[in-house]
């Protein structure tokens, strides 16, 4: 019981925390919006996590899940002030600290909505396509691509998921290629109407998996198949 109170105010503190920081936000108080989402940023990184420097998506996943049921509010809550922060990065002018916190802020909100532990709102939806679009051309974790992918194809978006599943090859990682082919596999299984629905069909999926294979990655690069 300690221990579940324990948790709820922290998800309670990253809720007010948030509410301040819009307000300043509002009152275009950038610099002490700031200040507030790096304090309560830090001050989660301070709890015992085995994190050291810029915490990367699956340390702040793995942190989040150490709060057991509450993992997906704090999640959530921390994806949001990332996304916050990024903003206000953007309006300063600093690009690349703010795709880092944009891209965490969709890594954290993908996540959560995989996980089917969060309720899916309009909003929510609203906030994962504004972080795709503000990250998409500059995306270079594998983390993000495969939660992007199972987000488009749990929604039905076959289409938009062959795109990122092609964005994230181009960046030269070589997960995207046993991710890619299953990814094809489990498009082919599924009946021609839903694929039509999606955008995608059967044709298409057909074409593009020749396509992904047609050039496969090797242990030192790229190289033509």
């Amino acid at each position: 019981m300690i221990r579940r109170d324990y948790i709820m105010r922290i998800v309670q503190e990253m809720a007010q925390v948030l509410a301040r920081v819009i307000a300043l936000k509002n009152r275009q108080e950038y610099d002490q919006a700031m200040r507030e989402i790096g304090a309560a940023l830090r001050q989660l990184q301070d709890a015992p996590s085995g994190t050291t420097g810029e915490p990367s998506l699956d340390d702040w996943i793995a942190l989040c899940h150490q709060h057991g049921p509450a993992a997906s509010g704090l999640m959530t809550a921390i994806a949001q002030l990332l996304a916050e922060q990024g903003e206000m990065l953007a309006r300063q002018g600093r690009e690349k600290a703010a795709h880092r916190a944009d891209t965490l802020a969709l890594g954290l909100t993908l996540d959560t909505l995989l996980s089917g532990e969060t309720f899916v709102s309009a909003e929510l939806l609203d906030r994962i396509d504004r972080l795709t679009e503000l990250t998409w051309n500059s995306l270079t974790d594998g983390g993000v691509w495969k939660r992007l992918i199972g987000y488009y194809e749990a929604r039905g978006r076959y289409a938009q998921a062959e795109d990122a599943l092609f964005a994230w090859r181009a960046t030269g990682d070589l997960a995207s290629e046993p991710a890619g082919l299953a990814f094809f596999a489990r498009l082919s299984a599924l009946p021609d109407d839903e694929l039509t629905r999606g955008n995608l069909p059967r044709a298409e999926v057909e074409e593009g998996r020749r396509e992904f294979e047609k050039k496969r990655t090797g242990p030192t690069g790229p190289e033509s198949g």
